[in-house]
């Protein structure tokens, strides 16, 4: 066995010894999870230069499964395409261990806390390296399971219960699709193993069309649900129930990344299928703009946050969907960097302060304007990331101008949305000029130093490098893992990307403009109605609520009464009361029968007692006993004239002989 086996093994033992022995580490499961999973995000350094060297790797473990044509073994593999991902898995889920290990300090269900995260990241570790759909479909009801238990660590609060339960109904709907997908994909390529079926697609096998766009919508099902694609977004908000570390889990590191990476996973196989990477797409832009709409009229920052992560997932999706598959991995990483990030600094702040986006901007002035620029650098990341180099073909290479228009329209409005978002989350979580102590008596964050702006400033133009000179090696890198469109070799940003740098500039103009709450301009009518649609969040909670919740229980209801109890209970009543109108008829039938074979039993007895009587005393025994005394006598008489002598025996003999022979003659003749 591999080494790199131990990628998902670690996480996965130090999750079993603290459920085997949380109460004695109780308070302590963080020292024994922190390294496993250190020791995971080490070996994935090791299995990405060892892939970037010797090329893919396969790992057998045993025979999972075997009837029939179906072969299922439990086994790992290691391409390109999984081995950055692992580093996005297994680093980001370090850091979150290391940050929880002192957010949870004094929690009452410490053990049990690092136990499911440590699941959660081993999960999420399989589901990347597995070699075959069944053991990734396994992984994927996991991550499920554990995205319950921990959104719903705070169970005695009603909202963490409810949150969990909704989040959980959503992704077992949506995995169902993901389920079907798996059993047409089996039926179609006659295997579940991901290099055989990634084999096959590529090598021009002849598949019908309408074959593969089902079993391509069905696992785009699965992916929608634990990606929050609209409509099955809404559970994603709710997971901020959860912990802030479970939050940047599964923001940034696990859960959501699970429906981009399938799609790319399989992408040789959705290209196959022009239909499905039309719908793909479709949903994929739809969610991206609408998450980002809905992100600027939030005022909880984790909601906004949320959303922000829809919206980004969505234009992930997106990019799927135009066979961009490659960008959509890049940005799957800087966004997943970056938003753990995000969430980690979120609940520092949120813990100081627990307030909300609408007072942090009441309260904020002019000497935040170094926070103001650092908002802008971050605004402009979303272009040099998804306009520049090879990203330059997506939106020049359609041949018609509807597909142009689309792809710009939904790149260019959330660069803008996301500048909005960006300038207003980062503004709240790093305020400038509160300090001491805030509302409540609770202990405000210290004030922003220079220092710390010139640290953020540091870190931003490193990405912004980062990101501008590993993009042609990335590209290069992973093109070969990954189906679509073939990637650009042009590396520097172009005058094309100057437009979105100008509409991220525009939309933190317009956000710094708008933080002045106290203005008396009037609004017009079209835009509070907006603005109260996106603040509801395009009522899709309610519509869940009116259109499936309430007609579901209806439903349920009139069956309990109608079926339930007035049917199916009525019929088993009915059904005894039958039996025991039967069984008291057949009872009554019983006891005249006894009364009967009772009656001639007695009659019986008394037959028998007269025959014995009459029959057989009185006439029988009696002829019997006379007959006795006949034949008693007659041998007296015999006896007294029996011969004594030999002579007269010898007589007798003859005269018998005589009379034999007579009666035989006589019967001859």
């Amino acid at each position: 066995m591999s080494v790199y086996a131990l990628i998902p093994l670690l996480p996965f033992a130090a999750a079993l010894a603290l459920a085997l022995f949380g109460t004695r580490l109780e308070g302590k499961g963080h020292r024994l999870v922190i390294p496993a999973i250190a020791a995971s995000f080490l070996l994935s350094i090791g299995a990405f230069l060892d892939v970037s060297a010797n090329g893919a790797i396969e790992i057998h473990l045993y025979r999972l499964l075997e009837s029939g044509r179906l072969e299922i073994d439990a086994g790992l593999f290691l391409d390109r395409l999984t081995v950055v991902v692992l580093l996005l898995v297994t680093g980001v889920s370090t850091i979150v261990q290391v940050y929880a290990a002192r957010y949870m300090v004094g929690d009452a269900r410490h053990s049990r806390f690092f136990a499911l995260t440590a699941l959660f990241t081993g999960a999420m570790t399989v589901l990347v390296m597995s070699s075959n759909l069944l053991l990734t479909f396994m992984f994927w009801e996991v991550m499920g399971l554990c995205s319950y238990l921990l959104i719903s660590h705070y169970a005695e609060r009603p909202a963490a219960a409810q949150a969990a339960t909704k989040v959980f109904l959503v992704n077992a709907v949506a995995d169902l699709g993901l389920f079907l997908g798996i059993i047409l994909i089996f039926t179609t390529f006659e295997t579940l193993s991901i290099p055989e079926i990634l084999a096959q697609a590529r090598s021009g096998t002849e598949i019908p069309t309408s074959t593969v766009t089902l079993l391509t919508l069905c696992i785009f099902v699965g992916a929608m649900g634990k990606s929050a694609q609209v409509p099955t977004h809404a559970w994603l908000p709710l997971a901020m129930e959860a912990p802030t570390p479970v939050s940047a889990l599964i923001h940034a590191a696990t859960m959501v990344n699970a429906g981009p990476f399938l799609l790319v996973r399989l992408s040789p196989v959705i290209v196959l299928s022009g239909p499905a990477m039309a719908v793909i797409a479709c949903v994929g832009a739809v969610t991206a703009l609408f998450a980002a709409l809905v992100s600027l009229t939030q005022t909880d920052v984790k909601r906004t946050l949320a959303y922000s992560t829809i919206s980004q997932l969505g234009f992930m999706t997106f990019l799927c969907g135009v066979g961009a598959f490659v960008a959509a991995i890049f940005h799957l990483l800087a966004h997943g960097f970056f938003k753990a990030f995000f969430f980690l600094s979120t609940g520092n702040a949120l813990a100081g302060t627990h307030r909300r986006l609408g007072l942090a901007e009441e309260e904020t002035d002019g000497s935040a304007s170094g926070l103001f620029a650092w908002a802008l650098v971050l605004s402009a990341l979303p272009p040099l990331v998804v306009f520049s180099g090879a990203y330059q073909g997506l939106w020049l290479s359609q041949g018609f101008g509807a597909a142009s228009a689309a792809l710009w329209v939904v790149g260019l409005g959330t660069v803008f949305a996301t500048a909005m978002v960006l300038f207003r989350a980062f503004t709240t979580v790093f305020r400038h000029g509160v300090s001491g102590v805030g509302p409540g008596g609770r202990v405000a964050p210290a004030p922003f130093s220079p220092r710390h702006l010139v640290g953020i400033a540091v870190m931003a133009g490193f990405a912004i490098a980062l990101l501008l000179v590993v993009w042609r090696w990335f590209a290069d890198f992973l093109s070969t893992a990954v189906g679509g469109m073939p990637v650009q070799q042009s590396v520097g940003p172009s005058s094309w990307v100057l437009v979105p740098l100008a509409v991220a500039g525009l939309g933190w103009v317009v956000a710094y403009a708008r933080r002045d709450r106290g203005s008396s301009r009037p609004v017009p009518a079209w835009q509070k109605r907006l603005y109260v649609f996106f603040l509801n969040r395009g009522y899709f909670e309610e519509m869940y609520e009116v259109f499936i919740a309430r007609p579901t229980l209806a439903a349920a209801r009139w069956m309990w009464q109608r079926i339930d109890r007035g049917i199916i209970d009525r019929l088993v009543e009915s059904t005894g009361a039958l039996s025991l109108g039967v069984a008291r008829g057949l009872g009554a039938i019983d006891i005249a029968v006894d009364h009967q074979v009772t009656s001639v039993g007695t009659g019986s007895v008394g037959i028998a007692r007269w025959l014995g009587r009459i029959i057989d005393t009185a006439a029988i025994s009696r002829t019997v006993d006379s007959l006795g005394r006949s034949v008693d006598a007659s041998g007296y008489a015999a006896r007294r004239i029996e011969p004594r002598t030999l002579q007269h025996s010898l007589l007798v003999v003859v005269l018998t002989l005589i009379a034999a022979l007579g009666f035989f003659y006589w019967i001859a003749r």
